[in-house]
């Protein structure tokens, strides 16, 4: 029975049925025929899911992002980066980077990261001499940065799913999101200098004291929601939900042009959808690890591959090469909700660290997101630009080398995941 209840997860997935409802088939088939349980409680299971405080703060957080990319705040970001830095060689591509590091700072989603910064930065970029690819490409894989930088929709969904502190794990993120962003910058500059464009006019001092002073309120509000989580002031749910109304009221005041009521709603639809689909997918994924546990299966796994002979860090390794190759065909959230239930034990097991765990899944999440033929980042800015999605593939290559690069850094040096808790 436990094959029969596989083989119905491996064919639906295969066949293209939504993952949600290929993770429910399975678990459904488990919990009827093996676990005895009625029908009618099949739907239970995927009310409890979402029955968490603490996944709460995911629709506020991607509201949050959704707003500052259509009311405008974005922009101010954008700005006073690009007259700090757009003058040097390479100093745009650089400053896309910067800019997503911060943005993703702000609005916790890779998909609201790559659309805020693109809209703004590509035009910018092909103007000066820079290829579509290249401009593209960058903004594609430094966009990820959102997965990582806090506060994070993935260390949310991912604290919910282990039972890890979500507080701990956006600590954690800070330097690994740092590290990858001076990679990307290092192979943006190195990649940019092969294109000869045009350098960006030099900002006057007048020019960037104003766009800094502009972008004061969209900068604060990391530290305002970090800032009340670290000191204990609110909760991460808390927090997101003061995000948004911190939004609402610093675009108000300093966005009136854009804050209008079309952008409003375009702002509540995109976080509505994003987060009915994490929700649905967690349901289907709730039912699915509560019947397999049932079965024993992941306490025989976990034994098993506790007593083989290889080092724990050749099985970490395996277990990073199956996430790069279930982002090739598979979004982050399905990937976290099909592998967790079944490789945390193992990994725990191992004497891995939890957080260090949380780390570097979350930079192979971020590498899913520009690994084709299924990545949201390339698929995001291909459709946004009305681009040829190979274009946007073939110039993220280099900077998926250096998100892979970036990722085995943070698997074999755990202390840049966890010295900041210490």
């Amino acid at each position: 029975m436990l094959i029969a209840g596989l083989i119905i997860f491996v064919v639906l997935l295969v066949i293209g049925t939504p993952v949600w409802l290929a993770l429910g088939a399975g678990g459904a088939f488990w919990a009827i025929v093996l676990m005895g349980l009625p029908i009618e409680s099949i739907p239970t299971q995927f009310y409890v899911s979402t029955d968490s405080w603490l996944l709460l703060a995911v629709p506020y957080f991607l509201l949050a992002g959704n707003l500052m990319t259509f009311m405008g705040p974005a922009s101010k970001i954008l700005k006073v980066i690009t007259d700090l830095v757009g003058h040097f060689r390479g100093g745009l591509p650089a400053a896309a980077v910067i800019a997503c590091a911060l943005f993703g700072a702000l609005s916790g989603s890779s998909i609201a990261t790559v659309i805020a910064v693109g809209t703004l930065i590509i035009p910018q970029m092909t103007a000066l001499g820079y290829s579509k690819e290249n401009s593209m490409g960058i903004v594609a894989a430094a966009g990820t940065l959102g997965v990582m930088i806090p506060p994070s929709v993935i260390f949310i969904v991912y604290a919910s799913m282990v039972q890890a502190n979500v507080a701990d794990l956006f600590l954690a993120g800070i330097v690994p999101g740092i590290l990858i962003a001076i990679v990307l910058v290092i192979t943006a500059v190195f990649v940019s200098r092969r294109e000869h464009a045009a350098k960006k006019e030099r900002s006057s001092f007048a020019e960037i004291k104003v766009s800094f002073l502009q972008a004061i309120p969209s900068l604060l509000m990391p530290v305002i929601v970090l800032g009340g989580i670290y000191t204990g002031v609110m909760t991460p749910t808390e927090s997101a939900a003061i995000a948004v109304l911190y939004v609402l009221i610093i675009s108000y005041l300093f966005n009136r042009k854009e804050f209008t009521k079309e952008n409003l709603i375009q702002s509540v639809k995109s976080s509505m959808v994003t987060t009915a689909v994490i929700y649905i997918i967690l349901g289907g994924a709730q039912l699915f690890a509560t019947a397999l546990t049932y079965t024993q299966f992941t306490q025989n796994l976990t034994e098993y591959i506790v007593n083989l002979s290889f080092s724990p860090w050749i099985i970490m390794l395996i277990i990073l090469l199956l996430f790069f190759v279930l982002g090739t065909f598979l979004e982050p959230f399905p990937i976290l909700f099909i592998t967790m239930p079944i490789l945390y034990p193992v990994v725990i097991s191992l004497g891995f660290s939890p957080i260090h765990f949380g780390i570097v899944t979350c930079a192979l999440m971020m590498i899913s997101q520009i690994t084709p033929p299924v990545g949201g980042s390339l698929f995001a800015l291909s459709g946004y630009f009305k681009e040829n999605i190979t274009v946007v593939v073939k110039g993220s290559v280099p900077y998926l080398y250096a998100l892979v690069f970036a990722a085995l850094i943070l698997l074999y040096v755990p202390w840049l995941s966890t010295f900041l808790l210490d």
